[in-house]
């Protein structure tokens, strides 16, 4: 089948307003691109910021990344479910804090579905509890949670709902290890006091990190961009 005909289908498929299952192929070309990241800087060591239940680790493994992931998720409940579910991963490292730019106790917003729930405060939607929570610098913690690993080569993965650029400024001092990033970007936002994606990125460039790749997470209603997720590559 060449490439033409495949080219001619396709728009046929957009005149007519043929849907295809876009969530997926954008996620599958996501993941293309992240296995090419990782192989190409040789990445060992995946820190897994915001982990939640362990979603992304679980991709991790199923596109072939035989490496170490450090993952860090500091509500309770959540921590106890990723937990049991990379038990027996003896290459998986998991922390019941969060990270950030200042070493400090405080609380966190947990929502009913908790992959929203984030230090800052939700723009509409409401919270079902807070919890009280450790924060650390990355810088502070790094060297020795990776002493024993020979030669690591670092990608820093963040989704922490609106927080990752404080993840990222509480990492100065350690990014000549990190070789590569992931960041969830909202082009509108959903959290108070949340950076707007172009100061987020900009940070990223001043610190000698390049865009490697953006793609769509959510759109809202009408077609728009909601989130993305870019990978910077040093």
């Amino acid at each position: 089948m060449s490439f033409n005909f495949i080219k001619y289908i396709a728009l046929k498929c957009v005149s007519y307003d043929i849907k295809y299952p876009e969530c997926l192929v954008d996620r599958y070309s996501e993941l293309m691109h992240l296995k090419k990241l990782l192989d190409l800087k040789k990445i060992n060591v995946v820190l897994d910021v915001g982990a939640n239940e362990g979603q992304f680790s679980h991709e991790l493994r199923m596109i072939g990344y035989k490496g170490y992931i450090l993952s860090f998720e500091p509500v309770n409940k959540v921590f106890n479910i990723l937990n049991e579910s990379f038990k027996n991963d003896d290459k998986w490292i998991g922390f019941n804090f969060a990270l950030g730019n200042e070493n400090k106790e405080t609380t966190i917003n947990v929502s009913d579905v908790t992959l929203m729930s984030s230090l800052l405060e939700s723009i509409g939607d409401s919270y079902i509890e807070k919890e009280n929570i450790s924060i650390k610098k990355l810088d502070d913690v790094l060297l020795n949670i990776i002493k024993d690993i020979p030669n690591p080569v670092v990608f820093l993965k963040m989704d922490t709902q609106g927080y990752d650029l404080e993840v990222f400024k509480g990492a100065s001092g350690c990014l000549n290890l990190i070789q590569g990033i992931q960041s969830e970007l909202s082009v509108q936002p959903l959290y108070k006091n949340m950076p707007h994606y172009n100061e987020v990125l900009i940070e990223y460039e001043k610190s000698n990190y390049e865009l490697y790749n953006l793609s769509v997470v959510n759109r809202i209603r009408n077609g728009g961009l909601l989130e993305l997720n870019a990978f910077m590559i040093k």
